[in-house]
């Protein structure tokens, strides 16, 4: 165990405030924008309801039925009939039990629940927007949750959601067991019902060897490793356990393996690495495309790519001089500065400050636009391309465990992709030119940038072309198996913001080989 003495004004483990809290990807406005009027078998009928009724027979009669306030429902001929509080998969064979009462025989009935009752519900509380939210009784917890703008990420707690109905607590909510078991209460919420995020409790930070990192909660003073873990799930290959959290007033780290370590006491604001821990002999790298062998091949560690290449029987129809060599740790690196980017543009839209209130308007629109392209840019995910052409050096170059090297068929066409209105695969044709692909492809659309695009080389990189040149037939530039990226046009009033999302959408063309856009 090493501990040392920190100053006061440095006691705090900070090391997972950079991580997402475990559940937050709940509020991204799958809930909200799916509202729930259908019904199970367990359904109980309640206020508001509406039943379709059919009878049939010696007598007839079709309406849509709606559940008064005393909970029945009015048949003529049958008087009312209380139908609050019966489940959904008795309601037909109690409804034709009282029919009969009056019909003896000869006469059939059908019901159906055609919708639930309209209600609005309180969302307070941790919550980003508190206030009173319409939905149906059948709709869940989440759907206003989600209608509310989600949990404070600083301040909700996923484990206290208490639901309220005349100020008494009527269910209380863990999401963690939504989360991990997919358990959610089977609730009908009334009129005036409310919804209550509790403050947020003790968390742990998790990262490392684990299927999800992040920041955790848990009920309690403290907690233990192995409890934890049961969220956080460790990756098969974790063995050992760093473990930094501040106990009395000191900080304190240890490194122990992982059975060991699953007794330890966590304190809230614990930060916890799991590692893979363990002597490296050999890597395996997978290989792909047109050779002629294995799939995957295991190496010493230290092997080179040469080394790799020398095992490699290419087919007759393999391009061996456009090899492409993926790799994890670059596709993370590339994420993490396309992050950065993405954080200091949405920074920048956001705290723009209008001069008059024409300007104030236009900031809110760009604004609008910006923060619908940075959340879809969010959610790319780069290929990890390590460019391996024009350098003599390359087969000098490390390989790392989980590679994998695609050796591509020897193309014969040129694609065209992105702000066109056919995109396509063309036949390489070296007498065309740019605009000749262009024009094969149905032309720019009405969103295309049409001063720039890109060529994306097989070999991983890129040509950026100017308009000037788009009738040239940029001979030994335009190559067959090239990708042509026909860009979005970006439409904002500042010159700042669109050189920023120019720049960010050219960066994720080239790390992911698509055109997001615009």
């Amino acid at each position: 165990m090493d501990t040392q003495q920190l100053e006061k004004d440095r006691l705090q483990v900070a090391a997972g405030e950079h991580l997402p809290v475990f559940g937050e990807s709940l509020f991204k406005g799958a809930f909200k924008d799916q509202p729930f009027s259908g019904f199970n078998g367990g359904y109980r009928v309640t206020v508001g309801d509406e039943i379709a009724l059919q009878l049939w027979g010696a007598y007839s009669f079709n309406a849509v039925l709606t559940v008064d306030a005393q909970g029945n429902i009015f048949i003529p001929e049958v008087g009312p009939v209380h139908v609050a509080g019966v489940e959904n998969g008795e309601l037909n064979s109690f409804i034709l039990r009282h029919v009969k009462r009056v019909f003896k025989s000869n006469v059939q009935a059908y019901a159906n629940l055609e919708a639930s009752q309209p209600v609005k519900v309180f969302v307070t509380g941790f919550v980003e927007s508190p206030g009173l939210y319409p939905g149906f009784s059948s709709d869940s917890v989440l759907y206003y949750l989600d209608s509310a703008g989600g949990i404070s990420r600083e301040s909700g707690s996923y484990i206290d959601v208490k639901v309220l109905r005349q100020g008494k607590e009527l269910q209380r909510v863990n999401l963690y067991r939504f989360l991990v078991e997919g358990q959610m209460p089977a609730l009908q919420l009334r009129n005036g019902d409310s919804i209550v995020v509790g403050p947020r409790q003790g968390y742990i930070s998790f990262e490392g060897a684990v299927q999800e990192s992040g920041q955790i909660e848990f009920v309690g003073p403290s907690t233990h490793l192995g409890e934890m873990l049961l969220v956080a799930k460790p990756d098969p290959q974790a063995n050992f356990a760093r473990i930094t959290q501040i106990i009395d007033s000191e900080q304190q780290a240890s490194y122990l393996p992982l059975e060991h370590a699953l007794s330890t006491s966590l304190y809230p604001g614990a930060h916890v690495e799991l590692v893979s821990d363990s002597e490296v002999s050999s890597i395996s790298v997978r290989v792909s495309g047109e050779v002629s062998g294995p799939a995957a091949y295991v190496l010493p560690y230290g092997a080179t790519l040469q080394d790799l290449l020398d095992k490699l029987r290419y087919r007759d129809n393999a391009d061996p001089f456009a090899l492409q060599l993926y790799r994890r740790s670059v596709a993370k690196k590339q994420k993490v500065a396309l992050e950065r980017s993405l954080d200091a543009l949405e920074m920048e839209a956001l705290t723009r400050q209008p001069t008059t209130t024409a300007d104030q308007a236009s900031i809110k629109d760009t604004a609008s636009m910006i923060q619908n392209f940075i959340s879809k840019a969010r959610s790319v995910r780069p290929r990890g391309q390590v460019v391996l052409a024009n350098n003599a050096n390359a087969g000098q170059m490390l390989l790392e465990d989980g590679d994998s090297l695609i050796v591509p068929l020897r193309s014969s066409t040129v694609s065209v992709v992105g702000e066109v209105v056919f995109p396509t695969s063309l036949v390489f044709n070296e007498r065309h030119t740019l605009e000749d692909y262009i024009e094969l492809a149905g032309g720019f659309s009405n969103n295309a940038n049409t001063d720039e695009l890109v060529v994306l080389h097989m070999d991983g990189t890129i040509s950026r072309i100017k308009a000037r040149k788009f009738n040239n037939r940029l001979k030994g530039v335009l190559r067959p198996g090239d990708e042509i990226m026909i860009m979005p046009e970006i439409r904002a009033s500042e010159l700042q913001v669109t050189k920023d999302v120019t720049e960010i959408l050219y960066r994720i063309a080239v790390g992911t080989a698509a055109v997001l856009s615009f």
